[in-house]
């Protein structure tokens, strides 16, 4: 893949550098995009789930059935690169553009966003549950000593969760924040919990 770059002198040069772009940085400028067309065989039937798997956890999102797009980056560049290695290897064909939106870029990084803020969500809730648990034993003086081992194992597991998709949101979608806060409320609770243990 290759990528036009501006020099001082103002004289264009090809560059085949895929740039690491930390998470939240994009949205400052012009954001550029990989896109995965691809055509599947009919067999075997499971190849359509194990690319639209490996497209997901690249943090792509679909824009068509067989078309999929995420900003560039180094992880979702080697990630879409193994799919359409994976579709070719099973008799369809694939091709990874990469490329800037000359129409439609707010509904495609609102396409990109809506999806990181449905897994931000997916943390939010998941800490709202725990929190209401801790409080109806919090309520029923239920104060017993394995309780914080096992919540605490829940809320390595939401963190982890988050890390995730703050690692795919490359925009800074608006949930982003309020899932932050809800891991913060739930560690708070927590420690208060715990720390009233006898």
């Amino acid at each position: 893949m290759a990528m036009r770059a501006r020099t001082a002198a103002g004289v264009r040069r090809w560059s085949t550098r895929v740039p690491d772009v930390p998470a939240g940085s994009v949205a400052d400028h012009a954001v550029d995009w990989l896109v995965l067309t691809y055509r599947l065989p009919a067999k075997p039937p499971s190849l359509r789930a194990t690319v639209h798997r490996k497209l997901r956890a690249a943090g792509a999102v679909y824009l068509l059935p067989a078309c999929a797009a995420a900003p560039l980056s180094s992880p979702a560049e080697r990630a879409m690169r193994q799919a359409q290695a994976t579709i070719v290897a099973a008799g369809g064909s694939a091709t990874l553009l990469t490329g800037r939106a000359l129409v439609g870029e707010p509904e495609l990084t609102g396409a990109f966003d809506a999806v990181r803020d449905v897994e931000y969500e997916d943390v939010i809730t998941g800490c709202r549950d725990a929190l209401a648990e801790l409080e109806e034993l919090a309520t029923a003086r239920d104060f017993r000593y394995q309780l914080p081992w096992d919540k605490d194992i829940g809320l390595r597991q939401l963190t982890a969760r988050c890390r995730a998709v703050s690692g795919q949101d490359l925009l800074g979608a608006p949930q982003a924040e309020a899932a932050a806060a809800a891991l913060a409320r739930y560690r708070s609770a927590l420690d208060e919990y715990a720390a009233r243990i006898k």
